[in-house]
């Protein structure tokens, strides 16, 4: 009789959306809380996870990670939960909490390497490099799925590291972290065996948040100065 292979189910979350995301300031370790619109994508992403029993939830310890956590886990009651700072996003050093216009302004130079979409590797001044910011993630995502080889896992995390993990794995430059990362609010959903590693069925699973919700959001980007 063949053994039964055993799998994890990886769901990783983007955490819900902020003012500073509606308002293009650049946060990596910056830490504000989910705008009320973060706080719908939270709950309509803990709405479209409800069903599937979780073994356990782990979050990055950024706050807007933590409340999209929260919401998950208030539908999951007596659900082990954990904090791992390696799941916190790139730490974009000098440009971390400016707005995206002014620092490009200000760092020209540095944001032509930023934007290189073929670069292997990048990392503002007093920050982070890429691949330090994939190789911690990385890790941190071995230990969790290692930690329970068979059922589902919730990863509660950030844009610009689950899109270095997913631009790694299809083979790509690191360089096109955004093009690969989720939206906020989104699942990934991914399997992972010791005898296969990990499997993308869906990188962006939007599903859960409503049209009206999308629209709304847009709308505040284009409202908040």
């Amino acid at each position: 009789m063949r053994a039964r292979r055993l799998m994890t189910s990886l769901l990783l979350v983007r955490h819900g959306v902020t003012e500073e995301n509606l308002r293009h300031v650049l946060i990596g370790r910056t830490d504000p809380p989910l705008h009320p619109l973060g706080v719908l994508q939270a709950r309509a992403a803990a709405r479209e996870l409800a069903p599937t029993p979780l073994r356990r939830i782990v979050s990055s310890p950024l706050a807007r990670a933590v409340a999209t956590a929260d919401w998950i886990a208030r539908l999951h009651p007596g659900t082990p939960r954990a904090q791992d700072a390696r799941l916190a996003e790139i730490d974009l050093g000098i440009v971390d909490g400016m707005s995206s216009f002014a620092a490009f302004d200000r760092y020209p130079e540095l944001f032509a390497r930023a934007l290189d979409e073929d670069a292997a590797d990048f990392g503002f001044p007093q920050g982070e490099t890429r691949t330090a910011a994939l190789a911690r993630f990385s890790a941190a995502l071995r230990d969790i799925t290692g930690q329970d080889p068979q059922g589902a896992v919730c990863v509660v995390t950030h844009g610009g590291a689950v899109g270095l993990w997913i631009a790694r794995h299809k083979g790509l430059a690191l360089g096109r972290l955004r093009a690969c990362q989720p939206a906020h609010g989104a699942i990934v959903r991914a399997r992972w065996s010791r005898a296969d590693g990990y499997t993308i069925d869906r990188e962006n699973d939007v599903g859960h948040l409503s049209a009206a919700l999308r629209a709304r959001i847009e709308q505040a980007r284009h409202q908040i100065p």
